[in-house]
């Protein structure tokens, strides 16, 4: 008996040492044509172990900034079996920086809204198990720019069936511009007025101008575009996330899109203004990303108390 207590002893301290092994998560590359271009893609997984959620993609922010690397920190403490993919944008260096001082002439040439939102949904129909999954099956992910990109694809493609946006709301950013620069807040103050941005409308896709780091080309159509718009399009749950300081887009934007659903009762929407978070939910006190999109897989498995204790006082749910 002595034996096969020791015995069993030892099988469960190797199944401990090699558990993480098979747990680790890993993050793959790979390449696909989109719009007659060789793009990179990334797909961060659990190996090989069953899924107990939906495929996932993510669309990050602006800039030419190599986010691929920063991918796995984003989800560790995210508690489901993770399925990923990531579509980098075009003429992103490899061995870019996670913020580049400079971006290239090829990037910025195609650095465009309507781009962006083409290439993520021929990115859904092209990558093999993304054109093989069904109508619905999708969760789109979006981060600050990418929030805004996110509903516009999720309103053309059948394949999306929930749509999460972190850092982005239902104003139009020429508005969102003009209320930080009214309120004083730099450097929109001293950066944003009518006459600028008079001058982009007029020059919707100059790559020779320029204005807060980005090309003519690159405002044209984000300063007008409107998302409730998209939002009106989609009849899949939805959960919004802000931080009430944010200083990259004002806590009045996802408050309009709160209330924009919040006169649509029978729509699956949530939204959660987090005190005192910046741009990325970075608080004075730690951070309420890598929490809140660890409750994601909940929310997918369509769980009622998914975000139980998030924001709880500036929190609309219904």
């Amino acid at each position: 008996m002595r034996l096969l207590s020791r015995l069993s002893t030892a099988l469960l301290i190797l199944a401990a040492l090699v558990q993480p092994a098979f747990a680790a998560r890993v993050l793959d590359e790979g390449s696909i044509d989109i719009d007659g271009e060789r793009r990179r893609y990334f797909h961060l997984h659990d190996g090989a172990a069953a899924n107990d959620g939906p495929l996932i993609v993510l669309i990050d922010g602006s800039g030419c900034g190599k986010f691929s690397t920063r991918l796995p920190s984003f989800f560790e403490a995210y508690g489901g079996k993770l399925d990923l993919y990531f579509l980098e944008k075009p003429h992103v260096a490899p061995d870019a920086p996670a913020q580049p001082q400079r971006c290239s002439a090829a990037f910025e040439g195609a650095d465009r809204l309507d781009k962006r939102v083409a290439d993520i949904v021929q990115f859904l129909e092209r990558e093999p198990r993304l054109k093989a999954a069904g109508a619905r099956s999708i969760a789109l992910l979006g981060f600050s720019d990418g929030g805004a990109v996110a509903p516009q694809v999720a309103a053309a493609s059948r394949k999306i069936g929930w749509l999460a946006v972190i850092g982005a709301g239902g104003m139009r950013q020429r508005d969102e511009f003009l209320l930080f620069a009214a309120r004083g807040v730099q450097p929109y103050a001293q950066l944003v007025n009518e006459e600028i941005l008079a001058d982009i409308a007029r020059h919707p896709t100059a790559l020779d101008k320029h204005f807060f780091g980005h090309s003519h080309a690159f405002w044209g159509a984000r300063l007008s575009y409107d998302p409730l718009a998209s939002y009106a399009k989609l009849n899949i749950p939805i959960v919004v996330a802000m931080g009430e300081k944010d200083d990259s887009v004002p806590i009045e934007s996802g408050r309009l899109l709160r209330d924009y659903f919040a006169a649509r009762p029978q729509a699956d929407f949530r939204f959660f203004e987090f005190a005192g978070a910046n741009h990325g939910l970075g608080t004075p006190g730690g951070s309420e990303l890598k929490p809140f999109l660890a409750r994601l897989v909940r929310w997918f498995k369509g769980e009622p108390e998914a975000f139980a204790g998030l924001a709880p006082a500036a929190s609309v749910t219904h």
